[in-house]
This record gives C-alpha cells, sequence and structure tokens, in this order.
C-alpha cells in the first residue's frame, strides 16, 4: 500500500471529503434513522476509499490527512443532528 505524504491544509481536497462525509451521514440516516450506524457507516466508506487510493495505481495513494477530514466531516454532521433534534 502506498502512503503519501500529506498535510492538514484545508485545500480543496481536503474540503471535498469533509464535505462528502457529511453528506453521507445524512444518506445513511435517513435511510436507517440510527444516527450511530450513519456515523460508523460513514467512516467505514471513508476508510474502504483510503484504502482503494492506496493500492489504486490511479490515486496517490493513501492519506492520514484525508482521513482526518473523513471523520471530521461525519462527526460534525453527527454533533449537528444531535443539536438540532
Amino acid at each position: 500500500m502506498n502512503i503519501k505524504q500529506d498535510t492538514l491544509k484545508f485545500s480543496y481536497d481536503k474540503k471535498a471529503h469533509f464535505a462528502v462525509s457529511f453528506g453521507i451521514y445524512y444518506s445513511f440516516f435517513t435511510y436507517t434513522s440510527n444516527s450511530i450506524a450513519s456515523i460508523l457507516f460513514t467512516i467505514l466508506i471513508g476508510l474502504a476509499f483510503e484504502v482503494y487510493q492506496g493500492y489504486s495505481s490511479k490515486h496517490n495513494g493513501y492519506s492520514h490527512a484525508d482521513m482526518i477530514y473523513n471523520i471530521g466531516g461525519a462527526i460534525i454532521a453527527f454533533i449537528l443532528h444531535n443539536i438540532i433534534n
């Protein structure tokens, strides 16, 4: 597996990871009505995609920083969802 050197700078790529994870959380909640399952599924999707990137020759590799933003998007969605309800 290829692990790329990356920064935590909030670049376009990191914004995309954050926003997609945020949206996936709400998509899962729409179907499951379970916030814990939704956050877990969202994090697993993010992890699966990062592992795929690590093994794919079409991508730069697995990124710990991308994974942090994947988790961050899911957690912020979870927190906002539970504050609003």
